[in-house]
């Protein structure tokens, strides 16, 4: 019942004897007014503060169910106009708001099994103490690594400065899995602000290494459906990976580099002229039944040279288990959803 139907004494009743439970909320009387308006997210905020405020009112819970039913529906079809102008992550908040607001939304619950979800990992290892003598002061340095993606979005992560582990989320809508494997690092560098003498706030971008935006020039071989019937910890396969191969020399990215992808079985080779890959991921662990994937790019060594201006790099080999980042890195559980996989392919050169 709303206060709006009672009389003026009987409302002073309701304040002196407050276990009297009755629905009277200004925010409830609000919402229906936003309601007749058919502004329906207004309307629903004031009837989750009533429902808030007077969580056994089943009138008050009753309203915000049938304004999140008109909301969800208006969040998808924000979702349908993101997808238009291709703005994926913008449009996976609109779906994913609107199946927190109505679970049973068909539609949105179908578009749901046509992504998947990517974490990319891995490690930089340089000289840093050294890198900083070659900065001048600035308000705030964060190091960065950023990469190309399939869809032509250039990603960016923050590297730690503490453990050098970097971590970042995507989303890819209706793309075969094989495609999770043309990921590659753009850049790895500093992110400088630096304010001017007239107090303006400057942004600048060092880059170490660059290798442009980079892409496959073809991509062939087939992902044969060899799949695991029940998914296994990432944690158990890291052991494979440690090996007592002789580590490759540092080397300069030229300025122009290509290269071509080619699965067979469980391996994915990556054909350049250079002969290097470290632009590319070392690992892919796809989870088919979740539509989850990580891409780790392995330990990353930099290298300055005795002038302090050019940077090289290198994939680092896994002698022991304390050299593999992974370890570290499955301590945050926020990730946890992540570390399962039904199959696995390492990257060859």
């Amino acid at each position: 019942m709303s206060c709006c139907s009672l009389s003026p004494s009987k409302k002073f009743l309701l304040f002196l004897i407050p276990w009297f439970t009755v629905g009277c909320s200004f925010h409830y009387d609000q919402g229906l007014e936003l309601e007749k308006q058919e502004r329906w997210a207004e309307a629903a905020i004031e009837y989750r503060i009533a429902a808030v405020e007077n969580p056994d009112d089943e009138d008050f819970s009753a309203a915000l169910k049938r304004m999140n039913v008109h909301v969800a529906q208006e969040n998808f079809e924000s979702y349908q106009q993101y997808l238009q102008q291709k703005e994926y992550h913008k449009a996976y908040r609109r779906l994913e708001a609107a199946l927190i607001q109505n679970p049973q939304l068909s539609q949105a619950r179908e578009e749901m099994r046509q992504w998947w979800h990517l974490l990319i990992t891995g490690k930089v290892e340089l000289e840093f103490d050294r890198l900083l003598s070659n900065v001048r002061l600035a308000e705030e340095m964060i190091l960065q690594v950023r990469f190309n993606t399939p869809n032509g979005k250039i990603l960016s992560g923050n590297i730690s400065s503490e453990t050098g582990i970097f971590f970042l989320e995507d989303v890819v809508y209706r793309t075969q899995a094989k495609q999770l494997a043309e990921y590659t690092i753009n850049t790895i560098g500093l992110k400088i602000k630096r304010k001017s003498s007239l107090g303006y706030v400057r942004n600048e971008f060092k880059k170490f290494l660059n290798f442009k935006e980079l892409s496959p020039l073809q991509v062939s071989g087939e992902i044969t459906d060899n799949f695991l019937k029940t998914p296994q910890n990432v944690l158990d396969h890291r052991p494979v990976l440690i090996s007592d191969s002789d580590a490759l020399a540092t080397w300069q990215p030229p300025r122009l580099v290509s290269y071509e992808l080619h699965f067979d079985g469980n391996t994915i080779k990556v054909i350049s002229k250079s002969k290097r890959s470290e632009f590319a991921p070392s690992v892919l662990y796809l989870n088919k039944s979740d539509l989850r994937a990580n891409l780790d790019f392995g330990v990353s060594q930099l290298k300055m040279d005795a002038s302090g201006r050019k940077w090289s790099i290198r994939r680092k080999t896994y002698r022991t288990a304390e050299d593999d980042y992974y370890y570290g890195l499955s301590s945050n559980i926020s990730l946890n959803r992540y570390f399962y996989y039904d199959r696995v392919f390492r990257f060859i050169q």
